[in-house]
């Protein structure tokens, strides 16, 4: 699957990254990304792959187009950073209807 210059722009925003480090991560020149992020162009087609590649290693998860919804982004979480999100997510009780109108 080849990434979307909106799926790098989210990529990049969600592991917060920008540009120049994200050029320095994967040997991918800075106007490069610029380029592709605004265009959506990007020569040679080696360099999509390492974009996506090191966005991945910096904790971003691409997803597809299917029939649950269109393409996106999310980040990747560890079994450390799952159990403190489910722990905060429980931290006010059980959940039930508000009462704003």
């Amino acid at each position: 699957m080849a990434i979307t210059p909106e799926q790098c722009r989210a990529a990049r925003i969600l592991t917060q990254v920008d540009r120049a480090l994200l050029a320095h991560t994967t040997g991918v020149p800075l106007e490069r990304i610029a380029d592709f992020e605004t265009s959506g162009l990007i020569e040679p087609l080696d360099d999509m792959s390492r974009l996506q590649a090191g966005l991945e290693r910096l904790g971003a998860r691409f997803i597809g187009n299917d029939a649950a919804g269109g393409v996106g982004v999310r980040l990747r979480f560890d079994a450390d950073q799952t159990r403190r999100i489910s722990a905060w997510e429980s931290e006010g009780g059980r959940a039930a209807e508000d009462d704003v109108p």
